[in-house]
């Protein structure tokens, strides 16, 4: 009972009465657009009409509802954990709304140490998703009846994800080490939860390319974060033999830490090579009137560290920045994709991505950021 009590419900928690958090802005317009036009063609993609499970944190409270009443979301709340902030910005005389939004997946939750890994079913420790909205002020809300927001081209968004290295691992933590040792306690020779993983990751965003970016150290004197380094390595490569060429995880490992300690240049160098061939590979959302016209994101990059805090939210914020150029010309906010580190609005999206850095590394780690 302390411990229930201890959790404090009014921060990092949200919901929302009019607008469905638990999905993705493309996965929310998208239903609607179905819904709209009444298509018997085109078959609503299997997860949409209900809320994403995955991100539900009352889930299992809603659970005995949902055999007693057929209008549980009616009565009940739809609560994730995570980050959700917004930030109203003046660019070249227009006002555009920039929103992050982080949700946590409930399944395989807990703190760092204790929740390392993968569990049986494929889902991995600290898996957050990433959502950043870029809207232009002209706009009604979200919710507005009748259909109005569908035909807009004023909506854009992009996706990342980040997750725990999905193979079985473990550190026991101890008041010894400052860094515990990482052991591989279980070996799956053909490597089950990852497959499971991956197989979500294709379902989840839309059947296009996976992207993994490793950024783990690839040398050490006394092998540590290289063990995982080695497995996962392996389980890339053996789950890519029976992919199709098409639909290969493409795999890249980049040790972030060594980089930074020789040069901090070239980090920033090699994220905005990785960043610019990531989002044009995905694809950012950019809403339309017709679904011919509505661009979509396919695939998602899907970062990790050991931790899947500090340098992630690094790669992350990068990659972000990107896609925020991308995002405000397809607006037509801004003719160039590139937006300079020393602008008014990268400052702005520097803060967002600290801040969700922030609260992640206080829910999982419970301190904040180190490289703040």
């Amino acid at each position: 009972m302390s411990t229930f009590q201890n959790l404090d419900l009014t921060k990092t928690f949200y919901f929302s009465y009019t607008y469905d958090i638990t999905n993705t802005l493309q996965t929310n317009l998208l239903r609607e657009k179905l819904k709209a036009v009444n298509r018997p063609d085109i078959s609503i993609p299997a997860g949409i009409p209900d809320y994403n499970e995955m991100f539900v944190w009352n889930n299992f409270l809603l659970l005995p509802l949902f055999n007693s009443l057929n209008t549980v979301y009616d009565w009940f709340q739809c609560i994730i954990h995570g980050f959700i902030d917004q930030v109203n910005v003046s660019l070249l005389g227009k006002s555009i709304y920039i929103t992050l939004i982080a949700r946590r997946s409930h399944h395989f939750a807990g703190a760092r140490f204790l929740k390392r890994g993968v569990n049986t079913q494929g889902y991995v420790a600290n898996e957050v998703e990433t959502e950043q909205i870029v809207t232009d002020m002209i706009l009604t809300p979200f919710h507005k009846s009748g259909h109005g927001f569908f035909d807009s081209d004023r909506y854009t968004s992009f996706v990342q994800h980040r997750g725990s290295i999905p193979l079985y691992w473990i550190q026991e933590a101890s008041n010894l080490k400052a860094k515990p040792p990482i052991e591989i306690n279980v070996v799956d020779p053909y490597f089950s939860p990852a497959a499971l993983h991956f197989d979500r990751l294709f379902q989840q965003y839309g059947g296009g390319t996976v992207q993994v970016l490793n950024l783990i150290k690839t040398k050490e004197k006394t092998p540590r974060e290289t063990k995982l380094l080695k497995e996962f390595e392996q389980c890339i490569s053996y789950l890519n033999k029976h992919l199709p060429d098409q639909k290969k995880i493409d795999y890249v490992s980049w040790d972030m830490s060594r980089a930074s300690k020789q040069d901090g240049q070239k980090v920033i160098e090699f994220l905005e090579t990785y960043a610019l061939k990531t989002v044009y590979e995905t694809g950012i959302f950019h809403n339309n009137s017709t679904f011919n016209q509505t661009r979509l994101q396919e695939g998602v990059c899907r970062s990790n560290c050991i931790d899947c805090l500090d340098r992630t939210n690094a790669a992350q914020f990068v990659i972000g920045k990107k896609a925020l150029g991308i995002q405000l010309k397809a607006l037509g906010i801004i003719e160039d994709t590139y937006l300079e580190y020393d602008s008014d609005i990268v400052n702005i999206l520097t803060e967002l991505f600290h801040d969700l850095g922030d609260t992640i590394a206080l829910q999982y780690g419970g301190s904040h950021l180190v490289n703040t």
